[in-house]
């Protein structure tokens, strides 16, 4: 049997020094906590930070690694759908109930941008394709030499 198949009773210094540490490319702990506050709750960083037991530092370095941002972002896109359907309610209570002519044509105005671009997304012509597409424009031929006239005197 070799050593390294012994467990220890004791952690590593890096596990003892931080409890509540996410994992290597992972967000778990105080900083998903932390995250969390900031998107769900509309917490303030310094105040979410507090609240989940980080130094604000900490979270502003945290939020400069790249899968600490796509979960941030990910966050914001799940509360962005889930306000989605109340914000159309609330601007169809507007088009009905305003007393301001104006509030209710910008309200239906609205109302009819985003029916279009859910048409536009799901009609029958719009088919999402993987890939990329590349354009290639011609130029128009320049002339290589410019053949001036003499014109005798």
């Amino acid at each position: 049997m070799t050593d390294a198949l012994i467990p220890t009773a004791f952690p590593t210094r890096q596990a003892a020094a931080i409890e509540g540490r996410s994992r290597r490319g992972a967000v778990t702990g105080k900083l998903r906590a932390a995250l969390d506050l900031m998107v769900w709750s509309g917490e303030k960083r310094t105040d979410a930070a507090e609240k989940a037991g980080l130094a604000d530092c900490s979270l502003r370095a945290a939020l400069r690694k790249p899968h600490v941002l796509a979960h941030y972002n990910g966050e914001l896109a799940a509360l962005r759908t889930s306000l989605r359907a109340k914000n159309v309610h609330r601007l169809d209570g507007i088009a009905d109930d305003s007393k301001n002519d104006m509030a209710r044509v910008a309200a239906v105005k609205a109302l009819e941008v985003i029916a279009d671009q859910a048409d536009e997304r799901t009609g029958p012509g719009a088919v999402t394709l993987p890939g990329l597409q590349i354009i290639i424009v011609q130029r128009a031929p320049v002339p290589h030499e410019i053949n001036p006239t003499i014109i005798p005197v």
